[in-house]
């Protein structure tokens, strides 16, 4: 089968495609027929293996599964020993490992049905994504009539933040680049600030919450626009004005001490209640992904190449093949 190839640590001009076999599921596992595939932040990190803490647990000098991608959607082709909630030819989506191929394996407890009436294409956007913001909304406790920030919200986690944070009631101040406005607007995003003409700490109201999925604004700053309990969450590896991302952690944790702000680190995970909840809203409309750019798997390294520049315009996708629903 085709994948993409990973030999080195490094840019995206270090990818190759290449032919691998075909995975056999083990216990617990099962074997998708990738339609379609997405790239995240965390593929950029491993794909450049910085910052170096990713390389924890992946190869400290070189990469040591050499396969990159998360998201996918497509239709199961096997299972492993002790699968019971999948079946070949069951359509799914969710995370994966090693799912900008062909084929790959994913954990039975990471998938979901793929909802009714969403392409592959919008499904494979959402996983890691969704999942997180899912996360971010809970850990920041979004509630009705609460003013939240939503940095980067054109991108992957900061979109559907926006539009989870506005579903739970709250006004919503999403913040991007000037070109993406309308675009998180048609999200149904009211408040939509250029961060080239304004600043999101020029405002006469605290905020009840921040999300800063962007890392350009330091974490004391927003202390000063940030009510007392309310809370701030950093949630960027990009280098900032605070650093790093392992530096960023290490204030995060200190102002989660001393501030009279919540301040919070947090993770997400993709589980099957997660992408479930996810898939609903999906299907009903009531969140949708802001695609940038769909590749077709030839050119996943251009595609890892965009997600780097870290200014996509929502989230990267690479179409693989037709959703069938027989499995080989």
């Amino acid at each position: 089968m085709r994948a993409l190839l990973q030999p080195v640590y490094g840019e995206a001009h270090t990818l190759t495609m290449g032919d691998v076999p075909v995975p056999e599921p083990a216990r617990g596992q099962v074997l998708v027929r990738v339609a379609a595939a997405s790239v995240n932040a965390a593929d950029v990190f491993l794909m450049r293996g910085v910052p170096r803490m990713v390389r924890l647990g992946h190869g400290l000098k070189r990469p040591a599964r050499r396969r990159l991608g998360l998201d996918l959607a497509g239709v199961v082709a096997g299972v492993g020993p002790g699968v019971i909630r999948w079946k070949p030819g069951d359509l799914v989506f969710g995370q994966g490992l090693a799912t900008l191929a062909d084929c790959a394996l994913a954990r039975e407890h990471q998938l979901a049905p793929l909802p009714d009436g969403i392409s592959p294409e919008h499904a494979a956007a959402v996983p890691v994504a969704g999942t997180t913001a899912l996360r971010a909304v809970d850990v920041a406790r979004v509630a009705p009539g609460q003013r939240v920030v939503v940095t980067g919200a054109a991108g992957g986690v900061g979109q559907f933040t926006a539009q989870l944070a506005a579903l739970r009631g709250a006004e919503v101040i999403a913040v991007c680049s000037g070109r993406n406005i309308e675009r998180v607007r048609s999200l149904g995003i009211e408040h939509v600030l250029d961060y080239a003409t304004t600043s999101p700490l020029d405002t006469p109201i605290p905020y009840d919450a921040v999300i800063d999925n962007a890392g350009a604004v330091r974490i004391r700053d927003w202390r000063r626009v940030v009510a007392a309990g309310g809370s701030i969450l950093p949630n960027s590896g990009v280098p900032g004005p605070d650093g790093g991302a392992l530096m960023r952690v290490f204030k995060a944790q200190w102002y989660g001490l001393i501030a009279s702000q919540r301040v919070r680190v947090f993770t997400g995970k993709v589980t099957a209640p997660a992408l479930t909840e996810l898939g609903v809203l999906l299907a009903a409309q009531r969140i949708s992904p802001l695609l940038d750019t769909i590749y077709p798997l030839e050119q996943a390294p251009q595609a890892l190449a965009a997600a780097g520049t870290h200014h996509a315009r929502g989230k990267i996708v690479i179409s693989i093949s037709p959703l069938e629903r027989h499995a080989s």
